[in-house]
């Protein structure tokens, strides 16, 4: 890695962001590698240009003097997107904590230079009003607080050569939450704000990492647009054809709102999903 140029990017978690993200890489020609879970998935890949690898954490690097000349390649990269999601079992964040550890250490040990930690804006918890990329954060969940620890550990091991990207609520193909409130009843807190990210705009974000290495180490995303929750839903469900979700009558509360605009400052990064309100929810 000359001058800290980016030439190999390896993305440990190639599903709903992960995948479109080594796609789009790699029809960049940049030397893109992916892991699946399976041999499988792994192997279909290849149809897209991405160098496929069998990962299962912890498993696969149980022991690392043993690991296949493929995993070593993966994680002998210039940068490491580790985008690895909780599950949803019981003990499912603790899991996560002791995966994404050994996955840093087995990737420092091999060679690894960068990482990109992809976290989440859940880690503010109960924070209230505008959150800038300098708010402490209250996670008040056990995954937020995963996610946090993992953020705290990653900078220390990592110093300047890891960035924490924490992503709001995800929305993009196949993926809105609008789907899951359709036709629900009595939903409360109708006046609080969104905080909703696109998937086109994450992946352009890290597209602008991968050329230009920022000195701040803390980042996160947000649309810019912020309306309500009841005028949000109920529209994106209006424009999908779906039954309205109907909000219980509420007060407005001084809810959170993500601030973004450092970030895209950092970045040099103009959002393409930035009107909510005026977008396809998919």
């Amino acid at each position: 890695m000359k001058q800290g140029k980016i030439d190999k990017v390896s993305i440990c978690g190639c599903g709903w962001l992960g995948l479109p993200l080594a796609r789009h890489l790699a029809q960049r020609g940049i030397e893109t590698w992916g892991s699946k879970q399976s041999s499988e998935q792994a192997g279909k890949l290849a149809e897209h240009g991405i160098h496929g690898v069998t990962l299962s954490l912890p498993d696969t690097l149980a022991q690392p003097e043993t690991l296949t000349v493929e995993l070593k390649q993966f994680l002998d990269t210039d940068l490491l997107v580790i985008n690895v999601p909780p599950g949803r079992y019981e003990g499912a964040a603790d899991d996560l904590v002791a995966k994404v550890k050994l996955l840093s250490a087995t990737a420092k040990q091999v060679g690894c230079r960068r990482i990109v930690f992809i976290s989440t804006t859940a880690v503010y918890g109960a924070c209230q009003g505008v959150v800038d990329e300098f708010t402490v954060p209250r996670p008040d969940t056990r995954s937020a607080q995963a996610h946090f620890e993992l953020e705290r550990y990653l900078l220390a091991e990592w110093g300047s050569e890891a960035v924490i990207l924490r992503l709001s609520g995800l929305i993009g193909p196949n993926r809105h939450p609008v789907r899951f409130l359709s036709g629900r009843k009595g939903i409360e807190h109708g006046k609080d704000k969104v905080n909703l990210i696109h998937q086109t705009d994450c992946i352009a974000a890290i597209e602008q990492l991968i050329e230009h290495w920022p000195s701040q180490q803390v980042l996160h995303l947000a649309a810019p647009d912020h309306p309500s929750r009841e005028v949000y839903y109920r529209q994106m469900a209006d424009i999908a054809g779906l039954p309205l979700p109907e909000f219980v009558e509420s007060v407005e509360r001084n809810s959170k709102i993500i601030d973004a605009s450092k970030t895209c400052n950092w970045l040099s990064l103009t959002l393409r999903h930035a009107d909510l309100l005026n977008n396809n929810p998919e």
